[in-house]
Parts: structure tokens; sequence; C-alpha cells
């Protein structure tokens, strides 16, 4: 966690400087825009680069640019970039509010996404995630009733691509063929995380032990379910606490938990800070954006 605050690029002032008021849009860049100074924001980006060069900083962590790549930066993530050569970008932006819907479309939890954020693709699955892009694109434009129904089953597609090409990770292929059972416990987590955060819940759905649900977590995963869930539901309120000015008993009422003081330890086990002290160290400050 940064010990000060980043300024944030909010999609509402996106949407405004672009002229674009829809809650999921395409943007190609045109010539070079480095991000300097390092910045949050409220929103999920994929970016596909082709025949670019340069380096690209997310939570601390720098990647190479390259062509034939997918970089993923999720809602309160901290990045910054710069370019050696420019070449082509495509960017595909979805408000923090649509991700948290279209959030159950990903087959794995969050926090696998981040330790892998950047994605090198062969030509086939680059142009076949750039046709997905450009459809949505053109529904944008070109708006029709069904336009919504598009655009989700367009997202839906994207993320099937994207958990495809994670699992492709010799690391996880292997733990997912031998052990199909995690994958199943990651989906369901994906879908209930908010209401349900035993472990003892997950095994029963997927009529395993809770232990041996434990074992495999810790062995293949270096987490044990609970840390797993945990995990989960840390990311999704810290994003809460530090992007929006949500009441925190709205907050915890959001995330099922039984009253105000479960919600507020919970926060102070896992950061060593009230709900509140956390907001007023890391909550994001307003900022001018030079970079979309």
């Amino acid at each position: 966690m940064n010990e000060k605050k980043n300024p944030v690029q909010k999609f509402k002032e996106i949407q405004g400087r672009l002229k674009i008021y829809h809650d999921i849009f395409f943007y190609e860049p045109k010539g070079l825009c480095p991000l300097y100074t390092p910045v949050s924001h409220d929103f999920f980006s994929l970016l596909l680069f082709k025949e670019t060069k340069g380096k690209h900083s997310i939570d601390g962590k720098e990647y190479p640019v390259e062509g034939m790549q997918l970089h993923m930066v999720f809602p309160g993530q901290v990045r910054w970039w710069d370019y050696e050569r420019h070449g082509e970008i495509y960017k595909l932006f979805v408000s923090g509010e649509v991700f948290e819907r279209l959030e159950g479309l990903m087959q794995l939890p969050v926090f696998m996404y981040k330790e892998k954020p950047v994605i090198n693709l062969n030509e086939e699955i680059f142009e076949k995630l750039l046709h997905e892009f450009k459809d949505i694109r053109d529904e944008l434009n070109n708006p029709s009733p069904v336009m919504n129904e598009i655009i989700y089953s367009k997202m839906k597609i994207i993320a099937r691509y994207i958990s495809n090409e994670v699992q492709k990770n010799a690391e996880y292929l292997n733990i997912y063929e031998d052990h199909p059972v995690l994958f199943d416990f990651m989906t369901l987590l994906n879908q209930n995380f908010r209401q349900e955060r035993s472990k003892k819940y997950y095994a029963d759905q997927l009529r395993i032990n809770a232990n041996y649900l434990n074992i495999l977590c810790k062995k293949y995963l270096g987490h044990t379910a609970t840390e797993v869930i945990q995990s989960q539901t840390l990311e999704k309120i810290k994003y809460k606490l530090m992007m929006t000015k949500d009441p925190l008993k709205d907050i915890a009422f959001d995330f099922n938990f039984q009253n105000y003081g479960h919600f507020s330890g919970f926060i102070k086990k896992h950061t060593g800070l009230t709900p509140k002290k956390f907001r007023e160290l890391y909550s994001v400050s307003e900022g001018k954006n030079t970079d979309q």
C-alpha cells in the first residue's frame, strides 16, 4: 500500500473529456501518451498492444510493453507507463460499477489475474480479442435496442479468452487438470464471496470435506481456503473504501457482515487500521489526468 495519496483517473471525467457516456467504451489513442506520474483509477482497463515498446508499472511491479500483449489494470491499482516506440494500442474501459456486475464472468478470482496482469498472445488470439473490442466499439457507435445484451455477450467472450490464456500458464494448467475441484471453488467464490465467507459453505457446495479443500488450496494456491476467501473479500472492500464515499455501515451491509463491529474487526485484522482510518489514509485524491 502506498504511503502517499496518488491522483486518480475518474471514469466520469474521461467520459466527459471524450464525450462518451456509456459505462463500457472503446478508445484508440493517437500518438504517444506517456504517464510518468503514478495514478490510480476507479475503473477496469483492458489494453491491447500491437508493435509497441515501452514499460508499464502496475502496483509497483514493472512489466515490459511489447507487441501482441494484453495488459489488465483493475480498479484501485496504481500504474504509470512510458513508451520507447508507439504502435497500435486499443483500450476497453469498464466503469467500476459495471465491472462489479461483470466480474462473475471471470472464471478465476481477481487476485489470480493480478498476479498475471500481462499476457503474451499469439496472433490468432490477439486478432480474436481485437475483433471483440471493435465489435463493442461498433455497437456503441450505432446503438440499438439490444445493444446492452450484445455488449454483455462480447464481454463474456473476452473474459473467456482471457481466462483461457491465464490458464495456459503451466502452473495453473497443471493445477486445474489434476484438481478441477479448485476451478469449481474459484468459480463459486467469484459468485458468492459477498454473501458467504465460510470454507464449509464452499466445501458443502462442492461436496467435499472442508479440510480437503483447505489442503488443496494450501498446496496448490499457497494459501488456506479461508485466506483465499478473505483475500477476495478484502480486495473488494479496499476498493470501496478507497474509491467511493459510500457510508461505512452501507459497505458492511453490502458485504453481509453481521454488524459494523464485525466489519471493523475484519478490516483492522487484515490492515492494522479501522475502516475509517484506512479511508482517511488511502482514499484517492482528485487530480488532473493527462492519459486515458
